[in-house]
């Protein structure tokens, strides 16, 4: 365990955007061979462009349909937000599960992510993608749009299902306050928000990989000269803010970053639904 540890504490040292750009290089190397074995994943997008984590694109985003599916009751004719999209790699899996009945909308701050989204999903009306410049320690940091003054690109009581995939384990807890205010206000009746999250509770805030430090009375990070690399908060404050966001909390799911895990998630999941 010392060897990455070493690599990780030297990784810590580089700047945001050059940091996720070579962790994204590497994901993208990783990838090659499945890229030249199909021709079908060469349309897959470049991590080095977009780093929106480890893990193989296709892999991760049928992972992530299954779990809305099995957790947060996801049907082929739900209206759908996916909150933070990305490279598209939920789209992707979404696009042709939506095809005979459902709707989509996706909204990043990466205006690149925005682009090839478009561009590859140009043939699928029932998607529809959209940029927000919201500015993120971490992601966006001359974004011109406050995290806590965010409002979501679609119209109240439009969505069945909301969903924030490593959203809120890189924002402090007003803009997850925010997101979840917002995620209410577009929910139907009887609507469901899903989203992952590092919910610390006591004995379990830090792990091997994630050696979370104190950051303010209800958080903690993992670099305190970039807050927004990870973040995790108080799970009771969390539950807290859900109610407080006029949401029923309906499920939680322990992830694999701190052991034992309760799905195969490597964050901790919740579910919420709207009354």
């Amino acid at each position: 365990m010392v060897a990455p540890r070493i690599v990780r504490r030297v990784a810590s040292l580089a700047p945001p955007a050059l940091r996720r750009a070579a962790a994204g290089a590497l994901t993208d190397l990783k990838s090659l061979p499945a890229r030249m074995a199909d021709p079908a994943r060469r349309a897959d997008p470049w991590a080095f462009i977009h780093n929106v984590g480890d893990g193989d694109f296709e892999a991760v985003g049928a992972q992530l349909l299954r779990n809305l599916k099995d957790h947060a009751g996801l049907t082929s004719t739900d209206q759908v937000l996916d909150i933070g999209c990305g490279n598209g790699r939920v789209a992707a899996q979404l696009a042709p599960f939506l095809a005979s009945g459902g709707g989509y909308v996706g909204f990043d701050l990466s205006r690149a992510g925005i682009a090839a989204c478009r561009r590859r999903f140009r043939q699928a009306p029932h998607l529809r993608f959209e940029h927000l410049d919201v500015w993120n320690g971490e992601y966006n940091a001359n974004g011109k749009l406050a995290e806590d003054a965010v409002v979501f690109p679609t119209g109240d009581g439009s969505i069945d299902l909301a969903f924030a995939t490593s959203v809120f384990t890189h924002m402090r807890l007003p803009a997850v306050r925010r997101y979840l205010g917002e995620a209410a206000r577009v929910l139907k009746a009887g609507g469901r928000f899903a989203f992952t999250a590092f919910a610390l509770e006591p004995g379990r805030d830090r792990s091997d990989v994630f050696d979370f430090q104190p950051f303010d009375a209800t958080s903690k990070v993992i670099d305190h000269r970039y807050p927004e690399r990870a973040i995790g908060h108080d799970r009771g404050v969390l539950d807290l803010a859900v109610a407080e966001a006029g949401l029923t909390l309906s499920g939680f799911w322990k992830g694999a970053w701190s052991p034992p895990a309760d799905y195969d998630g490597g964050q901790d999941l919740f579910v919420a639904s709207k009354p």
